[in-house]
Formats: structure tokens, C-alpha cells, sequence
């Protein structure tokens, strides 16, 4: 295998791990998770297309402002798969 596929495979599945819910509908993450993602008491859960990120809330939130300053002043053309995104 490709050494650089063979790092990024390490490092995005190296602490994968099975979430239960419990009873009130909570995922329960390891804490290696929560230390390694900077997750604090609020987080976001972000839907992606098909997909889901998990952010701290003002991590979050910053980002946001990043983003929309961002494309504020880019010059970059959407890509198809963005243009034909619909709500």
C-alpha cells in the first residue's frame, strides 16, 4: 500500500470506534475522540451531503466567520456539485 494512503488510513481510522446511544439519545464518544477533535460541553453536528462532521460550538462558529469572509472575497468558481445544490 501507498505510504501516504497507508498514514492518512492510520490516522483517520486509527481510533475509530462503535458509539452507543443512550437512553436519552446521547452518543457517547471516547475521550481520545472528544481531546483529539478539541470538543468541549456544546458541539455542532454538521450534515455534509452524505456524511457528518462533529465541531466544538465556537470552534464552529468561527469557522463560519471564516467561511463567509472567504467566499466574500474569493474568486474561485463554485463547482458543479455546488451548483446544483438544492435544499
Amino acid at each position: 500500500m501507498n505510504p501516504a494512503e497507508r498514514r492518512v488510513q492510520r490516522l483517520l481510522l486509527g481510533h475509530a470506534s462503535e458509539c452507543q446511544m443512550d437512553s436519552a439519545g446521547r452518543l457517547l464518544l471516547a475521550s481520545t475522540l472528544r481531546q483529539h477533535a478539541g470538543l468541549t460541553k456544546e458541539v455542532m453536528l454538521v450534515g455534509q451531503f452524505n456524511k457528518f462532521e462533529l465541531w466544538d460550538e465556537q470552534v464552529w462558529y468561527q469557522q463560519i466567520k471564516e467561511d463567509i469572509l472567504a467566499e466574500q472575497t474569493s474568486q474561485e468558481p463554485l463547482s458543479t456539485r455546488l451548483l446544483d445544490l438544492s435544499l
